[in-house]
């Protein structure tokens, strides 16, 4: 199993968790509230929570490859949702 953490700092960590979600729930099985989020993509999982001052994200998937997948979508969908005042995830591998 691959693993990948990263952090997104941001004022507003519990709006972008719920509007990632809202979004993702459209194509995949997502389950979320305002605080923590599990996101079940093809190619793995990613755990969002809220925290103090940033949104993190705990992702896991079968490959590296599958894990770059899912970085890859999460990365395009934060530069998207914040495009007025760009954020970006900061990732670190264990």
């Amino acid at each position: 199993m691959h693993y990948l953490k990263g952090s997104m700092p941001t004022s507003e960590p519990s709006r972008y968790l719920t509007r990632l979600c809202y979004h993702f729930h459209k194509k995949i099985d997502v389950d979320y509230d305002a605080q923590q989020g599990l996101a079940r993509f093809p190619w793995g999982d990613c755990r969002l929570t809220a925290q103090e001052g940033a949104l993190d994200f705990e992702c896991t998937a079968a490959s590296a490859e599958q894990l770059g997948q899912i970085q890859h979508v999460l990365n395009e969908h934060v530069a998207l949702f914040s495009r007025k005042s760009p954020l970006a995830v900061q990732w670190h591998t264990d």
